[in-house]
């Protein structure tokens, strides 16, 4: 995802940011594609032309990830309209607090009978994904792409869907036909070259990266996208390269910073992350992101071993998380903790605090209480059956699926799926735990499981190739630190020895 906050990475900066006066730049080019792909925008129903304008202005700043200023344009247009039922729905998608959130949506779908067909779907669309419906979602998202094939701001919003879905094979071809309609238009560059990476096609994704830079050519945000796929690719000095031309555009650009910081512990120099992870801090673009670059410094202590650091870090997280009222990121601090935890008991007191931090936030939308449950019952199960509690996994697991079953939401699938397969590895069914953890995407808990799995059935080639699959995620994350990182050094310290024989 990144589909919610998961579990460890409480870092939400993978499609990076810009301004949207480089991407009004380009005229002419813009200009001869509308010449030859007329594009047909979706109806508006506001009173406003200013609100209608700030609409699309706000899709391409959020594209750009310039959210904050993407919220402000939204805020703008529906107090220049207040029966503007799309824009309150939009507001509703983006917003990062859940009562502004909450109180957008209800205003959207208060006025949705006084909009057009299309504008109707739209708002249905949001509300679906809001209340976890993943059905209605994909429905009403079919419905609004059909009418509006040619409308690039619509085609963008259902590709970023899809990928967000990590469904890369049905954004790709709606990005492309958006760059059809306008081949300059900075918010698909983006994302279509995250997609071509996650597809590990990395030549397609640094052309379109290169494209993306040539477009906005003063704005840190590409230099700051091309350094993360490079640095997903596990490509960390040219990463580093692109992150510091981003800083030399914009030294104030805390993505950047903070993805600098990320480079210094992958190559093991947590003191320089942590640095930077703390300059990164102090200038986020808004408090909540502070919190979240704040995070990367507890977790680098993780990977020193200094559990006592990473508690006192993650513990004054949590607090001021509570007093801010960011109940989730409150939730995300405390499941964080109960993955490093070596005492159970100690585990499952985190994974009941963040349950009471979902539980204490009425105006949460279902789809991040329903995705943070899935993951403190995926852990629950696991710290109970390493407890000698079996009973309570299998509730674990029983609740889950009927999650499941009557959402359809794929994340809350793949913690079902790692628990099962969890349980099954803890019972030495290790022929029935592979296909469970064969769908629990690509958890690197539940490759580690895998590999030892197919090692126990004596299929040691399969077990190999599973290893390559986990070593071959680079992300500063909780799975990364506990997992691929460890994982990385054992198989270094192996290609040594081999080789010195």
């Amino acid at each position: 995802m990144k589909r919610g906050l998961g579990l460890v990475a409480i870092m939400v900066f993978g499609f990076s940011a810009t301004g949207l006066c480089a991407q009004q730049a380009a005229p002419s080019a813009n200009a001869k594609s509308s010449a030859k792909n007329p594009i047909e925008q979706m109806r508006l129903t506001t009173k406003s032309d200013h609100a209608r304008e700030l609409f699309g202005q706000a899709i391409v700043l959020s594209g750009n990830y310039r959210l904050d200023e993407c919220l402000k344009s939204l805020r703008t247009a529906v107090g220049e309209d207040p029966d503007f039922a799309v824009g309150w729905s939009l507001l509703a998608y983006y917003a990062t607090d859940s009562h502004e959130a909450a109180d957008a949506l209800a205003q959207a779908q208060s006025l949705v009978g006084k909009t057009s067909p299309s504008e109707m779907l739209f708002v249905r669309w949001v509300g679906a994904l809001k209340h976890n419906d993943q059905i209605g979602a994909i429905s009403n998202l079919n419905d609004l792409v059909k009418r509006e094939s040619g409308d690039k701001l619509v085609l963008y919003l259902a590709g970023r869907w899809f990928v967000d879905q990590r469904d890369q094979q049905h954004a790709i071809p709606l990005f492309e036909k958006v760059l059809a309609l306008d081949p300059e238009f900075t918010p698909v560059l983006n994302r279509l070259g995250y997609a071509h990476a996650a597809m590990g096609d990395m030549p397609r994704a640094e052309a379109l990266m290169q494209r993306y830079i040539a477009a906005m050519p003063a704005d840190p945000n590409p230099e700051d996208s091309y350094g993360d796929i490079l640095f997903k690719a596990g490509r960390y000095g040219e990463a580093r390269a692109h992150f510091e031309s981003a800083l030399k555009k914009d030294p104030t650009f805390g993505p950047s910073q903070h993805e600098l910081g990320d480079v210094f512990a992958m190559l093991g120099n947590q003191a320089g992350a942590r640095e930077a992870y703390a300059k990164s801090a102090r200038v986020a673009a808004n408090p909540r992101r502070g919190l979240e670059y704040r995070s990367s410094i507890a977790l680098s202590y993780v990977r020193e071993n200094l559990y006592g650091f990473a508690d006192r870090e993650y513990g004054a997280l949590a607090e001021e998380a509570k007093s801010k009222k960011y109940m989730d990121l409150e939730a995300a601090f405390h499941e964080a903790m109960a993955l490093y935890q070596a005492d159970d008991l100690e585990a499952m007191k985190h994974l009941d605090a963040a349950e009471d931090a979902l539980r204490s936030d009425a105006d949460l939308a279902a789809v991040t209480r329903d995705e943070h449950m899935a993951v403190i019952r995926r852990w629950r199960g696991v710290r109970s059956l390493h407890a000698g509690n079996p009973a309570m996994a299998d509730v674990c697991i029983r609740v889950m699926q009927q999650r499941y079953e009557s959402t359809e939401n794929e994340f809350i699938g793949d913690q079902l799926h790692a628990l099962r397969g969890a349980w099954l590895v803890e019972q030495h069914k290790y022929q029935e735990a592979i296909p469970e953890l064969e769908q629990a995407g690509d958890d690197a808990f539940s490759l580690d499981l895998l590999a030892r799995a197919k090692r126990e059935l004596g299929d040691g080639s399969s077990a190999d190739a599973t290893l390559r699959q986990l070593l071959a995620i680079h992300a500063s994350t909780m799975d990364s630190a506990l997992v691929v990182e460890p994982a990385r050094q054992k198989s270094a310290v192996s290609a040594t020895a081999s080789t010195s024989r």
